[in-house]
């Protein structure tokens, strides 16, 4: 049996131990706080294979994968990360989704077992896993995480090598960018940005990634809408003012009831059931996409 010590047990680790104990692994979570977790707030997973412990070091020793999902802070994240290499061989991962594995590496007492294993919010319902590896990463690090996230029915995609953002958030972030963009110039109203991605963009990318649509509509084509398009979109280098008004009044979305949206709990748990939907039909896994033959 795989042994995962998960450190940090936010919504994030808390997730992410119950998903690690509900796919077979014995499963060891810490947190500073050392509040009891509410495994009965999520009925799909219970709490039998999670163990709670008193130290990182009870939480990581002899374990086969320690991963840290700790607040966002990179003073945070190194000194947690240092501790959990201190009490395991195992390959140690950082959940960030901000900081590149070089910058964290050197924390690690031997940063060739060190990765990034970027999951996505709900890891139950979200399949994807962004793999990390940064320049003093070893493959069998990168092979032995990947083989077992296959192992748990999980997405895992393997990044060539690091670069800020990854490529998930890098994607969203310029879809954001523009849409914000169109917002403020009273092109669209964010309802209408959402129906047209949520009507007829989203569903073609499920299908084929923005690349393998770009092929299926012509390459010719696309050149083309390049040439027309690109010096035409936003290339703000700050947030959008739409955004940072929203924050600084405390309109947070779902987490604070109010964002773009007024938010109503039951809704938003409609909204993810119609995301799980979604992936439970399927997206094509690796070699069944369009470039297989490539």
């Amino acid at each position: 049996m795989t042994v995962v010590g998960v450190v940090g047990l936010g919504t994030m680790g808390r997730a992410l131990a119950e998903l690690f104990a509900s796919r077979g692994c014995e499963v060891r979570g810490f947190d500073v706080r050392q509040y009891e977790v509410s495994y009965e707030e999520h009925t799909e997973v219970g709490r039998e294979g999670v163990a709670i412990t008193s130290s990182i070091a009870e939480c990581v020793a002899e374990v086969d994968f320690a991963i840290e999902a700790v607040a966002e802070d990179i003073d945070v994240k190194r000194a947690v990360l240092a501790e959990i290499s201190a009490h395991t061989a195992g390959v140690v991962a950082s959940n960030t989704s901000t900081f590149v594995p070089s910058v964290l590496a050197d924390a690690v007492s031997t940063p060739e077992r060190f990765l990034v294993a970027h999951f996505f919010n709900p890891p139950h319902v979200v399949p994807l896993v962004e793999i990390v590896p940064g320049p003093r990463t070893a493959p069998t690090a990168t092979a032995g995480i990947v083989d077992l996230l296959n192992r748990m029915g999980r997405h895992p995609v393997l990044l060539a090598s690091e670069c800020p953002g990854f490529v998930a958030n890098r994607l969203q972030a310029a879809i954001l960018r523009e849409a914000l963009a169109l917002i403020e110039a009273g092109i669209a109203s964010p309802s209408t940005v959402d129906q047209i991605v949520v009507n007829g963009l989203a569903p073609r990318w499920a299908a084929a990634g923005p690349i393998g649509i770009a092929d299926l509509g012509g390459l010719d084509i696309w050149e083309r809408v390049s040439v027309e398009l690109f010096p035409l979109l936003s290339a703000a280098s700050q947030p959008s003012p739409l955004l940072t008004a929203l924050v600084e009044t405390g309109h947070l979305g779902a987490k604070s009831g109010r964002g773009f949206y007024e938010h109503v709990a039951e809704i938003d748990a409609r909204t993810f059931d119609t995301m799980k939907r979604h992936f439970e039909l399927g997206a094509p896994r690796s070699g069944e996409a369009l470039n297989a033959t490539q």
